[in-house]
């Protein structure tokens, strides 16, 4: 039988022992639920999603309200301020919350000085990110101007760049302790603080900042209640002070980099496009788009949090990577697949709680960017193996080629077919590069099988 046969053959059987695992747990969903969360791997996996899931639902809330108290144009510039915060906090982490869950399970007791000296550098890193942006901004987004037209606009920007870095930090440091319960935590914090100060602020700010604020300062407070009551619990002794300590920095240094490099490619498409449709298209279909892309963005939380499970998982025993890869497949493709079929089914419906114009303008969008996080996921387990195996070189080079196939047949597609071309290009560059990823993936699982059974 041919490899690519063979492929499509093992794939099938793998999607038909998903099925049967799903059956098996709707039929004793307590006692599966119950050995499911025995598991390591899949306790912080779905702790992972469960905190996802209520930044997505807390999410679609917030921009219902929004959608509702504001006008159009607000809600426009705000999603695209916001995806800015993501954008610059993306800048600012330096890599350094990838090495923190690579290495922080060995640090021991230096482990509180690569905290505080990973927070420290990007901390300051997100400030002078901020202000260059901001000085910029009629370089790369002159719609975003309205940011420095008011003093107390620009100074909270910077402010919430700096807490939007942290909160990513802080994640990552329970990730690596495998103690994700204090981000499901932290993400409850967060959600019921955005959606709660949306209304209040309305009343004071009826423009963009209304709606920016209140992302912001919930995010803030969500930082200082993990930094200062959560991680000491996870973390014996931490205290957060600013501090730079080579060793530590040593470390994690080479490492980050090369994460670093590879996590910008990876997700700068999902804070680029808003920012290029809405100077290509205007505020108005940006916020078609950007509610179309926020809803099939919060399935991601699927294969994201069973991957960095994996990969931290991966971190604390490499012995367990093989066993733990076919495991996080199995439970990725089992809460994916019927999810995304359902929203390709009821996309004009669900859009129905932003407004009518919002299911006329951005249904098949959703339908067809709800598609392309399957593809994504398959990429996602390649970034994921290959860091715990510290192959940067490999990273970059999945990562590179997702992002610029993406963004490139996007922009293409998009001033030919409008907002729906955005959606069919990053499927497209997304589904290009999985495919190559899956033969990698396969053969290298051959190479290893065929080893193994000559060694046997």
């Amino acid at each position: 039988m041919k490899s690519s046969d063979s492929l499509i053959v093992t794939g099938f059987q793998f999607i038909r022992n998903a099925c049967g695992e799903a059956f098996r747990l709707a039929r004793h969903p307590r006692q599966a639920l119950r050995s499911l969360y025995g598991v390591s791997l899949y306790r912080n996996a779905v702790y992972l999603m469960a905190g996802t899931l209520v930044t997505s639902v807390s999410g679609l809330v917030f921009w219902i309200i929004a959608a509702r108290f504001y006008p159009v144009e607000a809600v426009g510039v705000a999603s695209a301020v916001i995806a800015s915060l993501g954008l610059l906090a993306l800048f600012s982490e330096l890599g350094l919350g990838v090495g923190l869950i690579r290495f922080l399970p060995g640090a021991g007791k230096n482990g509180n000085d690569m905290m505080n000296t990973c927070f420290t550098l990007s901390g300051l890193a997100s400030v002078a990110i901020a202000l260059v942006f901001l000085a910029g901004l009629h370089l790369w987004s002159p719609a975003l101007l309205v940011v420095r037209q008011h003093p107390i606009f620009l100074a909270a920007f910077v402010v919430f760049v700096a807490a939007t870095t942290l909160q990513g930090l802080v994640s990552n440091v329970f990730l690596a302790k495998l103690n994700t319960r204090f981000v499901f935590i932290k993400s409850i914090v967060l959600g019921v603080l955005r959606v709660a100060l949306l209304p209040v602020l309305a009343v004071f700010f009826m423009g963009a900042f209304g709606i920016f604020a209140s992302q912001g300062l919930a995010v803030t407070i969500a930082v200082l209640v993990a930094a200062l009551w959560f991680l000491p619990k996870v973390q014996q002794g931490y205290r957060p002070i600013p501090k730079v300590d080579r060793k530590a920095l040593n470390e994690v240094s080479r490492y980050a980099a090369g994460n670093y490099v590879g996590r910008l490619l990876w997700q700068v498409p999902p804070f680029v496009l808003p920012l290029v449709v809405l100077n290509a298209l205007g505020a108005e279909m940006n916020a078609y788009f950007y509610i179309a892309w926020t809803i099939a963005i919060a399935l991601r939380v699927i294969p994201s949090s069973v991957f960095n499970s994996l990969f931290a998982e991966g971190s604390n025993d490499e012995a367990s990577i093989r066993t733990n890869t076919a495991k996080s497949l199995k439970l990725t493709f089992l809460l994916l697949l019927p999810l995304t079929i359902v929203i390709w089914i009821i996309a004009d419906k669900l859009l129905l709680l932003f407004g009518e114009a919002y299911a006329e303008n951005a249904a098949l969008l959703l339908r067809v960017v709800t598609l392309a996080v399957i593809p994504w996921g398959v990429n996602y387990l390649y970034v994921s193996v290959e860091r715990i195996r510290k192959n940067t070189r490999g990273i970059v080079t999945l990562t590179a080629a997702a992002t610029c196939l993406s963004l490139g047949l996007s922009y293409i597609l998009m001033l030919k077919m409008g907002l729906v071309g955005a959606g069919i290009g990053y499927a497209a560059g997304q589904s290009i590069v999985a495919v190559a990823v899956a033969i990698v993936l396969w053969r290298r699982y051959r190479s290893r099988a065929e080893a193994e059974n000559k060694e046997g």
